[in-house]
């Protein structure tokens, strides 16, 4: 199982809806809304990298979002 963060700027016309499409993207464990450069964090997981971007393709296509940033979390060595 693979993990990424998604990081999201929203446009300034962003409205609670924003937040629960994101929320309701398969693939989407958690979405919230922060302070600072990022308006928006997803915690994002699938089976591949593949099942990832495929994700974050439909969060960047998501009405209110204006640009997005992918963290990939990696396990550590054994």
């Amino acid at each position: 199982m693979e993990q990424a963060l998604v990081l999201a700027a929203l446009a300034a016309s962003f409205t609670r809806e924003t937040v629960d499409k994101v929320r309701a993207i398969e693939g989407v464990v958690s979405a919230n809304l922060l302070y600072g450069p990022y308006d928006l964090y997803a915690t994002v997981r699938g089976e591949d990298m593949k099942a990832i971007r495929a994700t974050v393709t439909k969060i960047r296509e998501t009405p209110g979002i204006k640009s997005t940033i992918t963290c990939n979390v990696i396990k550590p060595p054994q």
